[in-house]
């Protein structure tokens, strides 16, 4: 939390599920039994996390598993407070209403993005359940695929009312495989949904950052035993990211370096 970070003026902020609790506790302290239904909803902490395009985390918040607005205020007050506000040009999120509601109250200057890697995900994950690969999907398809990205990477509602308006003519002049019809019924769905976000001056975004911030310590959590208190996993998170900001890359061209490393040689 003391150490001094340079950035490139971006921050990326996103939510993980994390078991908590142990259900013999909790009933010995509501006095009841629990169905499977109720302590599946009742087991899960949220743990929102804030870091650097460099994959430093720079602060977390521990969290019920939908939080309210008021639940992340705290974790945006401690970023404003530790960086001069102009030195925070952008923040980027998914469509999390508690993040989207949170940023507005605390920085309403701060241009606000939503990611869309999970989107270009998606799509893409709905050819490859009918394809085993790119070569054998049909040129039909693979046009309205690309038409679908575009969708997806529009910056302003008329590029946005142009794309959905091939995809529909594709969906009514082309043949096209179930992968496709699935994937422009996601397209409709998404449109409505981004373009609302470009009205209230939203920019698409990306990079997956905290996709793989996460990746890389969910195999840590998912063996680590239920935490009996919210202290407990507190702690546990302090320990896990410290270790994750000071560990080496061990492959690619920041092999050697780790997070903090990194940070502090692209940006002094």
């Amino acid at each position: 939390m003391n150490q001094g970070v340079s950035f490139e003026e971006t921050l990326y902020v996103d939510g993980n599920w994390i078991k908590n609790g142990w259900k013999k506790k909790l009933e010995e302290f509501i006095g009841t039994k629990l169905t499977k239904k109720e302590w599946k909803k009742m087991r899960y902490k949220s743990v929102y996390v804030v870091a650097t395009k460099e994959k430093v985390i720079l602060d977390f918040e521990v969290t019920e598993r939908l939080p309210t607005i008021e639940a992340l205020m705290p974790l945006f007050i401690r970023i404003k407070n530790r960086f001069p506000e102009d030195k925070i040009k952008k923040i980027v999120s998914d469509e999390d209403k508690a993040i989207i509601g949170a940023v507005k109250m605390v920085f309403p200057e701060v241009t606000h993005s939503f990611c869309v890697f999970h989107q270009l995900k998606n799509v893409s994950k709905r050819y490859y359940e009918e394809f085993s690969s790119i070569e054998e999907i049909p040129d039909n398809d693979k046009i309205t695929y690309n038409e679908i990205s575009q969708l997806i990477l529009s910056d302003t509602v008329i590029s946005a009312v142009a794309h959905i308006q091939k995809i529909r003519e594709f969906n009514s002049d082309l043949e096209l495989s179930e992968a496709s019809h699935k994937a422009i019924s996601y397209a409709e769905e998404i449109f409505s949904k981004n373009v609302s976000f470009l009205k209230k001056g939203f920019t698409p975004e990306t990079d997956n950052t905290m996709e793989q911030i996460f990746s890389l310590i969910c195999d840590i959590v998912d063996k680590a035993r239920s935490f009996k208190t919210d202290n407990g996993l507190t702690n546990f998170c302090y320990n896990l990211f410290t270790f994750f900001n000071k560990r080496c890359f061990s492959t690619g061209k920041w092999k050697g370096f780790s997070p903090l490393m990194r940070a502090r040689f692209q940006y002094g």
